[in-house]
């Protein structure tokens, strides 16, 4: 049967993936040419050496109009450049194909040979009219029979006296193969097809064959070994020619010798197998082969190699000239012919590794006399390249670390006992440049010592490694601390591919475990083309299937773990599944689905008792533990049944085999898989369904049957409040699901109609989240949610596992470009507009083109920029509230004919695109936001990374706002920031106060307030201080509106000035500063100054802290002297106190009716007597400190008693929006700053004639 599927695809008989679409109903512009581009074979641009006999060819059409589709098609294949150039197509003619098709066209012309030279072009058909010819795209194929092998494999199968091989921590020198031959004529073409198993480098007189590094992909090599295919044409010269080869060990001559045998595979000595095939000018024909006349020396300056262990060189052993002409070779041995790897030789067929990042590093610090700790700023795996000068002999060793310890030396714990140093001898002649060849490393940090002079910034380039995959996809947001998740996700998946995709780079591991991948590898296609990487993985796991169908965990099968479960192996189908959607590659379906059915049936007969899948191995992997300090939750309310999840995924993959046996044309298999499904399914619920939870009520058991359709109707919102409930309740908004859930739950929640949620996990920085991992300083994605403090023993802090369904969710829901057909022949694209997120800028390369979505919401508009590629359509969700209300390039969209409108989908207007560039707008209130005039941040990158308790005042040349900006709030970096507004925009940050009190002692710097002396100098006070209880009172003062300050001046001893919110200027001419003290009990105060801060009285504490613990009172006035504070409590309210002269006395405090979580509130008396106030609706939990520190709420009252809703500053779930400062300006405009998650300051400006209110009771907002 497996072969049967097989030949159905490479006859031509394909799948089609595109729906069927009136595309002859479509109004085409014909504004624009129709061109092609980006031509592939076998999904690779001109490759050589493909051992695909019927290969399939893709193309990209582009054009300047919209709505052009493919009608038809014409390839032309042709033996030599020539006959293509004149038409001839030898090879194959498709004639004018009658299609929409342009992915995966099976070549169906004459049977391929070895050796052949393939050129192609195409011209399509189009809507829009027929396009030139396509540049010259070309392949060629490999040696396809075995008996093209003219090559022997040659090596040395022993170690020699300077190694040590056959111990835990093997020390194997690399091995220098060359052959001089000669060239009598002139060449036409020169082919040269190679193995070296581990790795190895090769080399034409004297010059690499190849950027690629580490080449081969690695495989399990008893099963397969592949082999590349490479034009050295241009690399021969006529007379003496020589190859070099230089073999590294890589997985052949495993890490671990000697060691844990029935675990861990190893495969013998390094060997070569080369054939280098040159087609004269004449005609005549020469092989050069590896046979027993080659020579080797393992004597080179690769003195040891081991992926874990690190690279030893020394420069001494340097032979100058030995893979050139005219090296005297005699004191070299002859080779071996040795026995060939018991795999099958194989073209590879997935782009090379190569270095694919440079970075320069971000620090250079002398720990220690000649020790130095280099910090790359970036996690990243490769390696550092040395420029060195120094004397022959001296040794320079590098050790590397993703951390560090809190001394500054490196943190080494979590990669057990990998050894991770390379180390370089000098030869002492002049600047020497090194880099190794046969290692890499998961590093940020670099300890190097025995460096000769002194190490600087320009000695060292970090390379990076990893598989040359072209970028698919850009993101960005608003959200800084998304895009930092997303910066870290896009280096850990750069990091971890290696030909294929490991757990780790850096510890004694780096191994291909499948369950890590299961759902990463689709969103991973969104930032990488890994469609060919997959498709071999796919080929690896099938070839580690046992006789009797079992898959491993581990794939190639480099350690034996054959635990039999459902989630691990069941990737197997899961990216199989993907590459079918993300690119509409069929053949890898057709390939493995026998494999895939026999692994189902296995585990049936094993496992299945009474429709429950009874073995599971791994449960919901790394949950988050209750302890920081574990590596795996204890609490069994975390932990999800195994029984459960294996039943659950073993459901999923019954219907996706039926699924793949109807893409496949197999009607019995999908009756079966059904059927099989609908018996388990009740099976499952007989068994887990507790009226309306399953299990035990976690998370993830309650989100797969979701996920997965298994839920009974009737419960299904049930269900999944159970999922919400548990989320925001029992874990106050944060994740809660390990390995698995986690593929799950962002979808999960955003499809169910809790897309806030989503974006609360999401977005979060405390523990446990991405966020968190962010906020500690992770450049990369975490093993653990707890990385920063969990045991070692598994810790690894380069991970992709943990990303879940996370970049699916971004790219699919967040941005809106989702697949609505394979290979994104039609899309659908429907943004979930999250409360948090102001807009999103996205691309996504597709099969076809590329997918552009750019959203933005404003305060009353919705905008967003589309770009759809030709041949395919988009069905669009425009947020709106009515037809009416869209435009479409600054036209009503009913006036666009072609455009057609589908239908209205709760709260958007639903349209049918085609190709081309568009701009949507649409009308959107948002709710609580009318009045409304401008929402902007006041910086978006500053020199620090947090910012706090923002203050705002009026200045003769415009508004001026200051916060205190530091690494964290009470570190002694932190100090006073200010930015000006110049027109429309705000001045870039800067610092005018900090905390340095003498050369040796800086303390931080808190809660600064602005005010403008009516007709006198801004005035800025602040306070210094290692903690609240030590603050010291400072004051500054600008002539100029902010440009330039005075010194600091001191404030008496005990004064504070305002401690958070803005004095108010009375009608007798005193400044009443608001002010409070934290000692003991929280009490107010208030000090007064009559001369513009030269003297100064105090009033107060008012309160005794004991029945009311308050501070940062804001002040109103009422009139004839009557003032109203509001202030801060730990109470869950906000309490108030009147006075009626002035502020000399106060009444007893009181609760007013508005909600307090123990964060600061502003208020400010308006020009028309009202009072607005500005605070977190939100009251402190029972038994809690504090509060969430969002929504942000702005409440209007006539007489400061009762109030009413005006607006929402800030509705996203995501904390904190905190420490209002509110001051309304001389044009009657109320301006608002506060701080955007401790990440920005926020301003808005608004207009108070134009609030909608609604009355508040009983603390609810309406």
């Amino acid at each position: 049967m497996r072969a049967f599927v097989y030949i159905l695809l490479t006859i031509g008989i394909t799948q089609t993936i595109i729906a069927n679409f009136p595309y002859d109903r479509l109004v085409v512009s014909k504004s624009g040419a129709v061109s092609l581009q980006y031509l592939r074979c076998e999904m690779l641009v001109n490759p050589e050496g493909i051992d695909a006999v019927r290969p399939h060819l893709s193309w990209e059409i582009t054009g300047t109009g919209r709505n052009i589709m493919q009608t038809a098609y014409q390839i032309l294949v042709a033996s030599t450049p020539e006959k293509l150039a004149a038409n001839q197509a030898d090879l194959w003619n498709s004639g004018k194909m009658i299609s929409r098709n342009s992915i995966h066209i099976s070549y169906n012309g004459k049977v391929l040979q070895s050796r052949q030279q393939c050129y192609w072009k195409v011209r399509v058909w189009t809507t829009a009219g027929e396009s030139e010819w396509s540049n010259v795209g070309l392949w060629s194929m490999g040696l396809l029979n075995k008996s093209d092998w003219k090559a022997r494999w040659i090596g040395a199968d022993t170690s020699f006296a300077w190694d040590s091989a056959h111990t835990k921590f093997s020390r194997l020198s690399a091995r220098y193969y060359r052959k001089s031959f000669t060239v009598k004529q002139p060449v036409k073409r020169a082919m040269v097809y190679v193995a070296g198993p581990g790795s190895y480098e090769l080399y034409i007189n004297g010059k690499r064959t190849s950027t690629a590094v580490l080449s081969q992909s690695p495989t399990d090599f008893r099963k397969t070994v592949k082999y590349n295919t490479y034009d050295v044409t241009s690399a021969l010269q006529k007379g003496e020619n020589v190859i070099g080869a230089v073999l590294g060990n890589g997985r052949f001559f495993t890490m671990r010798q000697a060691y844990k045998p029935h675990k861990i595979t190893t495969f013998g000595y390094p060997r070569l197998l080369l054939q280098l095939e040159v087609v004269y000018a004449d005609g005549a024909r020469d092989v050069i082969a590896s046979d027993a006349s080659w020579k080797l020396t393992a004597d080179g300056p690769v003195r040891t190699n081991n992926e874990y262990d690190g690279e030893e060189y020394d420069a001494n052993k340097e032979t100058p000239g030995w893979n050139a002409a005219g090296f005297n070779d005699k004191s070299w041995q002859q080779v071996e012919v040795v026995p060939a790897p018991a795999g099958i030789l194989q073209a590879q067929m997935n782009e090379p590794m190569r270095i694919v990042d440079r970075l320069r590093p971000l620090s250079v610090k002398e720990k220690q006399s000649g020790v130095y700790i280099v910090d790359m700023g970036q996690n990243m795996v490769g390696w550092l390249q040395l420029k060195v000068k120094g004397k022959k002999g001296q040794q320079v060793v590098m050790r590397f670390a993703e951390t560090l310890k809190a001394d500054g030396s490196l943190y080494t714990d979590n990669l057990r006992d990998a050894k991770v140093t390379d180390i370089y001898t000098l030869k002492g002649e002049g600047e020497e440049t090194w880099s190794p060849a046969f290692v890499y490393h998961g590093f940020r940090y670099a300890e190097i010592s025995g460096y000769p002079g002194k190490l600087e910034k320009s000695d060292l380039e970090g390379q990076v490694i990893s598989d040359d995959l072209a970028h698919t996809g850009t993101f960005e947001t608003s959200d800084p601390t998304i895009n930092s998740i997303y910066k870290n996700a896009y280096w850990g998946i750069l990091g971890n591919y290696k030909g294929m995709p490991l757990d780790c780079p850096q510890r004694n591991e780096r191994m291909p475990w499948l369950g890590d991948r299961a759902t990463g590898a689709y969103g991973e296609s969104f930032l990488f083309d890994n469609a060919k990487l997959y498709a071999k993985w796919l080929d690896d796991i099938e070839q580690s299937q046992t006789k009797e169908g079992a898959i491993p965990d581990v794939a190639p099968a480099y350690w034996n773990y054959y635990s039999d479960n459902m989630t691990w192996p069941g990737t197997y189908l899961m990216i199989a599944n993907t590459l079918y959607d993300q690119y509409g590659d069929l053949q890898p379906i057709a390939r493995h689905y026998a494999s895939m059915k026999q692994w189902l049936h296995y585990m049936k007969t094993k496992y299945l008792v009474d429709g429950i899948m009874t073995k599971d191995k791994y449960g919901d992997w790394c949950v988050p533990p209750e302890s920081k300090q574990l590596i795996h939750t204890k609490d069994s309310s975390r932990i999800t049944d195994g029984a459960l999840i294996a039943t659950a995924y073993y459901y999923h993959y019954l219907n996706m085999m039926a699924r793949f046996a109807g893409l496949l044309h197999q009607p019995s298999d999908v009756v079966m898989f059904k059927a099989r499904a609908d018996s388990i399914k009740t099976a499952f619920n007989n068994r887990f369904l507790h009226t309306d939870h399953y299990g035990n009520n976690t998370v993830t058991a309650n989100l797969l049957p979701l996920s997965f359709d298994m839920v009974p109707t009737g419960v299904r919102s049930q269900v999944f409040k159970h999922i919400t409930d548990s989320t925001l309740l029992k874990y106050d908004g944060h994740i809660s699901t390990g390995l698995i859930g986690t593929q799950w739950l962002m979808r999960g929640l955003t499809h169910s109609g809790r897309p806030d949620i989503a974006y609360q996990i999401a977005a979060d920085r405390d523990y446990p989240g991405w966020g968190y991992m962010v906020e500690n300083g992770a450049t990369t994605i975490w093993e653990l949610w707890n990385g920063n403090t969990a045991a070692p023993a598994m810790n690894s802090h380069n991970h992709v596992m943990l990303l879940g369904d996370l970049l699916v969710w971004l790219y699919e829901d967040i941005a809106g470009i989702k697949s609505g057909a394979p290979g994104y022949s039609q899309l659908e694209m429907k943004p979930v507009l999250v409360p948090g997120l102001d807009y999103v800028n996205a691309s996504f390369h597709t099969m076809h083109g590329v997918v552009h979505s750019s959203w933005k919401k404003d305060i009353d508009k919705f905008t967003w920029k589309i770009s759809i590629p030709v041949n395919t359509t988009a069905s669009v969700y425009i947020p709106a509230r009515a037809v009416a209300g869209i435009q479409e390039g600054g036209n009503p969209i009913t006036s666009m004919k072609d455009i057609s409108f589908l239908r209205m989908e709760g709260d958007r207007a639903v349209y049918k695109i085609g190709s081309g560039d568009y701009v949507f707008t649409s009308d959107l209130q948002l709710p609580w936001k009318k009045g409304i005039v401008e929402d902007e941040f006041i910086f978006e990158t500053a020199p620090f990374p947090e910012s706090h308790a923002a203050t705002l005042a009026e200045t003769p040349n415009g508004l001026i706002a200051a916060w205190f900006g530091g690494t964290k709030e009470r570190n002694p970096d932190v100090g006073i920031w200010v930015s000006r507004k110049a027109g429309n925009k705000w001045t870039k940050p800067v610092e005018v106060a900090n905390g340095i009190m003498s050369d040796t002692e800086r303390v931080a710097c808190w809660n600064p307030v602005l005010y403008q002396v009516p007709g006198g100098a801004l005035q800025l006070f602040y306070k210094t201080g290692k903690n609240v209880g030590a603050w010291k009172g400072w004051m500054k003062t600008s002539a100029d509106g902010g440009l330039t300050w005075s010194a600091a001046q001191a404030l008496p001893e005990g004064f504070l000035g305002p401690v958070k919110n803005k004095p108010v200027l009375l009608d007798n001419g005193e400044l009443l500063c608001p002010s409070s003290t934290e000692g003991k009990g929280w009490k107010v105060h208030f000090e007064c100054t009559t001369d513009g801060g030269k003297t100064w009285t105090m009033r107060g504490p008012i309160n005794d802290g004991k029945t009311f613990n308050v501070i940062q009172p804001g002040v109103l006035k009422h009139g004839n002297g009557k003032l109203q504070i509001l202030c801060r409590s730990k109470e869950g309210v906000i309490v108030q106190s009147w006075s009626e002269d002035n502020g000399k006395t106060w009444s007893p405090l009181s609760a007013t009716a508005l909600p307090n979580n123990n964060s600061g509130t502003d208020a400010v008396t308006l020009a028309d007597g009202r009072q607005l106030l500005v605070y977190n609706h939100v009251k402190t939990p029972a038994g809690k400190s504090k509060g969430a520190r969002t929504p942000l709420n702005v409440a209007v009252s006539d007489d400061g008693i009762h109030w009413s809703a005006a607006l929402v500053l800030e509705g996203s779930p995501v904390s904190q929006y905190s420490y209002p400062s509110v001051i309304q300006t001389a044009d009657g405009y109320v301006h608002v700053v506060y701080t955007w998650r401790r990440q920005r300051i926020r301003h808005v400006k608004i207009d108070p004639r134009a609030l909608e209110l609604k009355p508040i009771n009983n603390e609810q907002w309406p």
